[in-house]
């Protein structure tokens, strides 16, 4: 057993704080994992200024603040430092969220790059309404007041951890919605990543608020706790260092381009995918794109080739982020020709929408109005006056 002098901030001293092994071991992986985040988050911020990046570091912060308040110390050794750390531990989830929200969400927008840069530049908080900056700046003057200073006590922290639990539902909906559709690797692994730590983090915060207060403050379960942490930060770290999250795809094709992409000799395919690429071209000139519900398993399926190559054919070498956007540019071509075609003036927008593989034809009317800046009907009625 250790026995430590703990200060306050009065001046005065406490009583001797000890610390056992185990206690020891405890906070020697909470400061390797905080060493790792703090390492992390300065590259990041070295190399990048991006809200992406800002918001990144952010979370870096407040997790090593989550592990320094959870350490196996009393809570009147930390003194003012409590609130403090109390009132990063809290923002988390909604940093979380707000990350997960303004990299992953595509809302009501285009089908392309530009639109979803377009949707992250919405995003940063100087492009916010006033209405919503004052709110914001309120919350947060409001959370540094009950967990700063009142650090925590009364009926808002139950009622925080409510809205906790609500956004980290919300977080893992929104990674695991389009994960089978986007191409991108990076952000796929971004979507796995958010999803796990959603998922932990919802774990940890149920068995901490409802589980038992023995569980709780128990030496097996803090231990386990922070080598999870440092695991989870080990093995990111990795990962991010080696590039894994980083996003390497090409300018997006559109539906403006198509005609070069299923132009055999317009883009620069690799010896070893032009099996597969003439095999891909030669299904869609046969108007397999109009399937329902075609998704990238089926495609690869009809191929006989594996998903993973064909994704990387698609992502990398045609230049498409989601296989949404692979679909579109065949069937809104098709589509921009039946419109324009007067033998298909009495066909309905439903039908045609069905026809080319919508699931709806809202859906098909949310493509084809970011592609062309009219809906289906507008398009139709300007060049069939």
């Amino acid at each position: 057993m250790l026995r430590f002098h703990s200060f306050a901030y009065t001046g005065r001293q406490n009583k001797p704080m000890t610390l056992s092994f185990p206690d020891i071991f405890d906070l020697l992986l909470r400061f390797l994992a905080v060493g790792q985040l703090s390492l992390l988050c300065l590259y990041i911020l070295s190399n990048s200024r991006q809200l992406k990046a800002l918001l990144g570091s952010s979370l870096a912060v407040c997790l090593s603040a989550y592990l320094l308040l959870t350490a196996p110390v009393p809570d009147h050794h930390y003194g003012i430092l409590r609130g403090i750390l109390l009132f990063f531990t809290e923002l988390t989830p909604y940093l979380l969220w707000y990350f997960a929200f303004s990299l992953l969400n595509k809302g009501l927008i285009g089908e392309n790059l530009i639109s979803e840069e377009l949707l992250k530049e919405r995003f940063h908080p100087k492009h916010w309404p006033l209405a919503v900056k004052a709110l914001v700046a309120g919350a947060i003057l409001w959370f540094l007041y009950f967990f700063g200073y009142l650090q925590g006590r009364g009926l808002f922290h139950d009622i925080n951890h409510g809205l906790q639990l609500i956004l980290l539902l919300h977080i893992i909906f929104i990674a695991v919605k389009d994960l089978r559709d986007d191409l991108v690797t990076a952000r796929r692994n971004s979507r796995l990543v958010l999803t796990l730590a959603s998922c932990v983090y919802f774990s940890l915060t149920l068995l901490l608020e409802l589980g038992d207060a023995s569980l709780r403050d128990a030496t097996v379960f803090s231990i386990t706790n922070a080598s999870l942490v440092l695991l989870s930060t080990s093995v990111f770290g990795w990962y991010y260092f080696r590039g894994s999250f980083k996003d390497i795809s090409p300018l997006p094709a559109t539906a403006d381009n198509q005609q070069e992409i299923t132009d055999a000799a317009a883009p620069e395919i690799p010896v070893e995918y032009q099996a597969i690429y003439q095999q891909l071209c030669q299904r869609m000139a046969d108007g397999f794109y109009m399937q329902s519900q075609l998704t990238i398993t089926a495609l690869a399926s009809e191929l006989t080739t594996p998903e993973h190559q064909l994704r990387k054919l698609i992502n990398q070498h045609l230049g498409f982020r989601n296989f949404s956007d692979f679909l579109n540019s065949y069937r809104l071509v098709e589509a921009c020709s039946q419109l324009e075609d007067i033998e298909h003036i009495r066909k309905p927008i439903l039908t045609l929408a069905l026809e080319l593989g919508y699931g709806s034809v809202a859906t098909f009317n949310r493509a084809f109005k970011a592609k062309t800046g009219k809906s289906p009907k507008e398009y139709r009625d300007h060049f069939q006056k």
